[in-house]
């Protein structure tokens, strides 16, 4: 039995890796949803595309502080774990239910694997470091997108044999789909051309300055629009969505085409026929470098690898002044961007043989 330990985003890292057992013979594996029901996909197209099913648990936390959040994670989530008693815990990203898993894990004896491990971003005070830290610090194996990220690790003191070198399972999910994005013309359709426009995301953070950072957010993307004269196409999950009528935001969309609850295959099309792309969403970011595309990091949830490889462009949330300026440079010089190494939508079967290899005596094989 396997437990994962996901976030909204995190399906998309761990949808491929879910597969990969799969194919390998796991005959059960749990997944276990942090947030609420109600924020997934309610046409279920979202998880249909990912081919993975439904979540077994569904924890219900995803308001609150960060330091509330992870506390309620681990109260929810430790009967979850003792019930199921898996062979392998995952944990997926830096949000605070990874760090749960990681608590629960360790201090129950279930071993963890920590899925997009060693990314720092530089700040130990920020939320999302401090979970980034301790989780690969208690995790049993780590896997990481990049070598640099490996190396980074046991400079650290943590275990080499600890440490493996995969590849991006985003890669995985975004090769395995492209074709099917690209068949949907989604771009001709909307009547944008190819190469012009903007797609842009904000993934909700925990931080209590959310609302504001949203307001400033959508400020700059009404300032890029206005500056640049390109169409600029926002993306919106449910939650994001209703985080804007909440605050009374909407005015705010008046130069943006929203497009809200699209699947993850509309989103890769609309990425493929971009001319930039702006996120604080790592699975964003990460979708444009496979693909090619330039991409702006917006905030803390987006420095990790960005600002450690030096690949695409970096705003913070204090200075998205400077963001048209950044926008129109990405549009009119059109950098070469190069796939990293081992992004080859196989880092998912690498995971797959390594958890293999490397099972407890009490796992079942069908």
């Amino acid at each position: 039995i396997r437990c994962s330990l996901v976030s909204r985003s995190g399906f998309f890292r761990i949808s491929p890796v879910f597969r990969a057992l799969r194919a390998a013979g796991v005959d059960r594996q749990v997944i276990v949803y942090a947030g609420h029901r109600e924020e997934l996909d309610p046409r279920e197209t979202f998880l249909e595309e990912l081919e993975v099913p439904s979540p077994d648990h569904v924890l219900g936390i995803s308001t609150g502080t960060s330091a509330v959040q992870t506390g309620r994670s681990i109260i929810a989530l430790e009967p979850v774990v003792l019930r199921e008693a898996p062979d392998w815990i995952f944990a997926v990203g830096d949000v605070d239910a990874a760090l749960a898993a990681a608590l629960v894990g360790r201090k129950n004896g279930f071993p963890l694997a920590h899925l997009e491990a060693g990314l720092r971003a530089g700040d130990p005070l920020a939320p999302a470091e401090i979970n980034r830290l301790l989780t690969d610090r208690l995790s049993d194996a780590l896997f990481t997108a990049e070598r640099e990220t490996s190396e980074h690790l046991i400079s650290e003191g943590i275990d080499a044999e600890r440490v493996h070198y995969v590849g991006n399972t985003v890669a995985d999910t975004v090769l395995r789909l492209r074709h099917r994005a690209t068949s949907l013309d989604l771009p001709k359709i909307l009547g944008l051309e190819e190469g012009s426009y903007i797609v842009a995301s904000l993934q909700r953070t925990s931080d209590p300055r959310g609302a504001d950072h949203l307001k400033n957010f959508l400020a700059a993307l009404d300032a890029v629009a206005f500056e640049t004269g390109r169409s600029t196409m926002l993306l919106l999950d449910p939650p994001d969505a209703a985080d804007v009528r909440r605050n009374d935001l909407e005015d705010l969309l008046a130069p943006i085409t929203a497009v809200e609850s699209a699947s993850y295959v509309e989103l890769l099309a609309l990425v493929l026929g971009a001319g930039a792309v702006v996120t604080n969403a790592r699975d964003v970011q990460d979708c444009a470098t496979v693909v090619g595309v330039p991409s702006i990091g917006v905030g803390d949830l987006s420095v990790g690898r960005g600002a450690i490889f030096k690949r695409g462009n970096h705003v913070s949330l204090e200075s998205l002044d400077d963001l048209p300026e950044i926008v129109a440079h990405a549009l009119t010089e059109r950098p070469a961007i190069r796939r990293p190494e081992l992004w080859d939508g196989l880092a998912s079967k690498r995971i797959a043989e390594i958890t293999m290899a490397n099972l407890p005596l009490s796992m079942s094989i069908a």
